[in-house]
Parts: structure tokens; sequence; C-alpha cells
């Protein structure tokens, strides 16, 4: 004869406890996005900064070679000098002079160069 204890009863059921996963994956991302725009935004402006204050300091800085090199091409451009035998070196601006009272009248000019 089978024994059959009705006294003893079944556990209940296991309730699934889970989590909507819809929700929290939207959230995990906007969390992520959101992580992602602001280092975007934070590299930009730093980038920006970073490169405003290097113009600056170029602006600020002085280069000496390029200053002592305009002097000298000023003063070639500005000084009388022999170079050779008959051949003489005037200022730009007297050059520029020369050339135009001695320019002929009826010389050609090309197309280019007519106003």
């Amino acid at each position: 004869m089978a024994h059959t204890d009705k006294s003893t009863t079944d556990p209940p059921p296991i309730q699934n406890e889970a989590i909507a996963a819809v929700p929290l994956m939207w959230f995990i991302f906007s969390i992520l996005f959101g992580l992602g725009l602001l280092s975007f935004v934070a590299s930009y402006w730093f980038n920006n900064v970073a490169d405003r204050v290097h113009m600056e300091h170029a602006a600020e800085a002085s280069y000496p070679t390029v200053e002592r090199l305009q002097m000298s091409g000023m003063q070639q451009l500005n000084r009388y000098e022999m170079i050779s035998e008959g051949v003489f070196r005037i200022p730009i601006e007297q050059a520029i002079l020369h050339v135009a009272e001695e320019f002929p009248e009826d010389a050609p000019i090309s197309e280019e160069m007519v106003p």
C-alpha cells in the first residue's frame, strides 16, 4: 500500500522577479550617450582653448631671424651701392621712378598690364 501524505504541501511556485529590460537598456544607453557627448564637448573646448593660447603666444613671440632678414632686405632696397664698374644699386623708389620716366610712350604693352 502506497503511503500518500497529504499533510505536507508543495512549496509555492517561484515568482519571476525580472526587471523590464527595455527601460534599463534605454537608461544605460542614455548614460553612455551623455558621457560620450560630454567627452566630445570637453575635448572640443580644450582643443579650442589650447589653439587660442598657442596663437596668442605665437603672436607675442619675437622672431629675431625674420626681423633681421626683413631689416636686411629693407636696407638692400633703400641704399646706394656700387656693385661693379658702371653698375650701381639705387633705392627702389628712385629706380621705379627712373624706369617710369624712361619708358617709351609707343612701347607695346601686354593685355595683362592694361588697366
